[in-house]
């Protein structure tokens, strides 16, 4: 049986006030987790909290009134990595309140613990780029077992093969996110948490809370992708978008300048800009995989169309050459130029980027062209029709 709140969460925001990415979601995941989680944990206040497991312990104590560790996250692999912006503290009588963040190797040392009493290490994800929620408006925290005054926990992190564990996956893929657009583009603008609500009915974006839904923590492209959503509604000024859409279909400029950046921006994180046949995993399983640099012949070949608008922002950005596509723009100037003004369409966003760039002006007009978002010109080559022979082709070498 499907538990009410889930039921609740899935009829979700209306169309008009979020972006719903719907055909992306894996609602049976969510149902799954759903379930699971009250039973990995209880609810402590406005919390649910859950065990914190030890990964290795240290071999030494920590400094008098101090109890120290390490906390790690596994990833999508299971590889441990440091939980960076990650935060601490101590439960127990007399505990200072507040929170420690760790460092960035994970590390981190709490102070005011008194010896003979017994203390747990409290660890919650939340940080000022994002907290985490499920549906019911509780948070996500974990505990360890007692421990004493002077103790050195050693290495902690979410117990494996668990449903919690899969939020330290959002985290993980989320902090790959700010250190790209860290190292890519800018960070100032983004002043507000955003929530991630997990597990979700569907996926998508609702702007009126700055807030994420979603239902595959595992699922990194669609994560990024409605990610992506809230990069734009917090970094630029766009013309409103919304509502249900397939991916392969044409719709309304806007909504596809909305879905195609939130796509492009997946692939910029995640994909190299060299693959010559780059593509996603989980997004649209009807059409799976989506491929960003070979789009099919049947879909929507009009700028009214997601998966154009994101292939043709790919190929100003990537670094593999074909038909039409002689230019490899950095993501910074891709960015610099379309915060400089107002966007509602891949065309507004191709106005503004081409004045920052004369000189490949005419190469970015080209892989455009070659996308079917701007009118074709005299010498122009369309992209070669992707059918599904070729893409077996592409497939046979993976």
């Amino acid at each position: 049986m499907i538990p009410s709140i889930f039921l609740a969460l899935a009829v979700g925001a209306s169309a008009s006030e979020r972006i719903d990415d719907s055909e992306f979601s894996s609602p049976a995941i969510s149902i799954q987790a759903a379930a699971a989680l009250p039973v990995e944990g209880r609810i402590d206040g406005p919390s649910i909290v859950f065990r914190l497991s030890s990964v290795a312990v240290a071999a030494k104590s920590a400094a008098p009134g101090t109890i120290a560790g390490r906390l790690v996250l596994a990833d999508r692999a299971g590889v441990l990595r440091p939980a960076r912006l990650a935060k601490t503290r101590l439960i127990g009588q007399d505990a200072p309140a507040g929170w420690t963040t760790v460092g960035n190797d994970g590390s981190f040392i709490l102070t005011g613990a008194r010896a003979g009493f017994p203390y747990r290490i409290r660890v919650s994800l939340d940080n000022p780029r994002w907290n985490f929620a499920n549906d019911s408006s509780k948070s996500y925290e974990w505990e360890t077992a007692v421990l004493s005054a002077g103790t050195d926990a050693g290495t902690l992190s979410p117990a494996a093969g668990t449903e919690n564990a899969k939020v330290g996956v959002l985290h993980l893929t989320y902090l790959d996110a700010l250190d790209f657009l860290a190292r890519e583009a800018t960070i100032g603008w983004w002043k507000n948490s955003l929530t991630v609500v997990w597990p979700g009915g569907s996926d998508y974006f609702s702007p009126g809370d700055w807030s994420l839904h979603l239902t595959n923590p595992l699922a990194w492209d669609v994560d990024l992708h409605e990610l992506g959503h809230a990069v734009m509604d917090g970094a630029m000024v766009t013309k409103p978008a919304g509502g249900a859409h397939k991916i392969d279909e044409c719709y309304t400029a806007e909504l596809a300048w909305s879905e195609g950046w939130a796509t492009f921006f997946a692939g910029a994180v995640r994909l190299s800009p060299d693959d010559e046949d780059a593509r996603f995993e989980f997004l649209v399983p009807r059409r799976a995989p989506i491929r960003i640099e070979n789009v099919p012949a049947d879909v929507c070949r009009e700028p009214r169309n997601e998966w154009r608008v994101s292939a043709g922002l790919w190929d100003l950005y990537d670094r593999h050459e074909d038909a039409g596509d002689r230019i490899a723009l950095s993501f910074l100037q891709i960015w610099t130029g379309i915060l400089s003004g107002k966007t509602g369409s891949i065309g507004d966003a191709w106005s503004l980027l081409a004045k920052t760039i004369p000189q490949s002006r005419r190469a970015g007009e080209d892989a455009l062209i070659a996308n079917f978002l701007l009118p074709s010109r005299s010498g122009i080559t369309r992209l070669p029709v992707i059918t599904a022979s070729t893409n077996a082709l592409f497939d046979g070498r993976r």
